[in-house]
């Protein structure tokens, strides 16, 4: 069985099909999960809150090659007490995970075809607010993908020094400083 059979009939059958963008966030306290439709909807046993247009979502992509491109979220449009939460969410916010899924839709009667599918996960990072006036507040949330720190080693370095924490005695990382902008010939003849 293939992902979103729901879909697929809905599009082979000629009707019409959108997408939509949803989000948990896994604040410390308050986990939270929205789309960005209207109103509340319950999908995957869960209830997803509508926040409409006011929110962007900017650098949703896979990492290529070696950069792990950063994430960041803006929620515009808020009011005080939102950016009250953002001035103490340091917290609340800093390695908690955050999932983006997405989902199809019948235009039609705006019923959900299949199941959320999840097409992003990252850690949150900080949430920052800006203020334009007396009543045009924004949030940003900026998060990192999971790739982030795929060339270090878990909980450690390639250092000596943490090589010899780990494993007194060991000598395996004792050159790693040389090595530094160094370019070796292989093979030689």
């Amino acid at each position: 069985m293939g992902f979103f059979p729901n879909t697929i009939e809905a599009k082979l059958s000629g009707r019409e099909v959108s997408a939509a963008l949803l989000t948990y966030a896994e604040f410390r306290e308050t986990p939270r999960r929205w789309w960005n439709g209207f109103g509340t909807v319950r999908l995957g046993g869960h209830d997803w809150t509508g926040i409409g247009e006011w929110v962007a979502i900017d650098g949703l992509e896979q990492p290529i090659g070696t950069v792990a491109p950063k994430t960041t979220f803006t929620l515009s449009g808020v009011d005080a007490t939102i950016v009250q939460m953002a001035r103490q969410a340091s917290d609340r916010v800093k390695d908690r995970r955050i999932t983006v899924y997405v989902n199809f839709w019948d235009v039609t009667d705006m019923v959900p075809l299949d199941q959320p599918y999840a097409i992003w996960s990252g850690k949150m990072d900080q949430m920052t607010y800006t203020a334009h006036g007396e009543g045009l507040r924004s949030v940003q949330l900026t998060a990192e993908s999971v790739w982030v720190n795929r060339r270090r080693p878990p909980y450690g370095f390639f250092t000596d020094r943490d090589q010899n924490a780990r494993f007194p005695g060991d000598r395996g990382l004792e050159q790693v400083v040389d090595l530094v902008q160094k370019t070796i010939r292989w093979p030689v003849f």
